[in-house]
């Protein structure tokens, strides 16, 4: 008698996880952000910074780019 009772508790667990793992689906993400253009103020700062890491500031920039770019498509 125990055992039909818990066979049948396991099976309405079952459904239950059923019925609440099937709601876990992917959300479609459309959102975008718009990637800046820099104007001519901004590229004098640039050639006024000469900072030592520079250009590993630009190429991180640039992949922020590329992943931008790739996110439109």
């Amino acid at each position: 008698m125990l055992t039909i009772k818990i066979y049948k508790f396991y099976q309405l667990l079952m459904l239950l996880n059923l019925i609440y793992l099937s709601s876990c689906t992917q959300i479609n993400y459309d959102n975008c952000p718009i990637y800046p253009v820099a104007g001519s103020k901004v590229a004098q700062e640039l050639v006024e910074l000469n900072a030592p890491a520079f250009w590993e500031w630009m190429g991180r920039i640039n992949k922020l780019r590329l992943q931008l770019e790739i996110c439109k498509k």
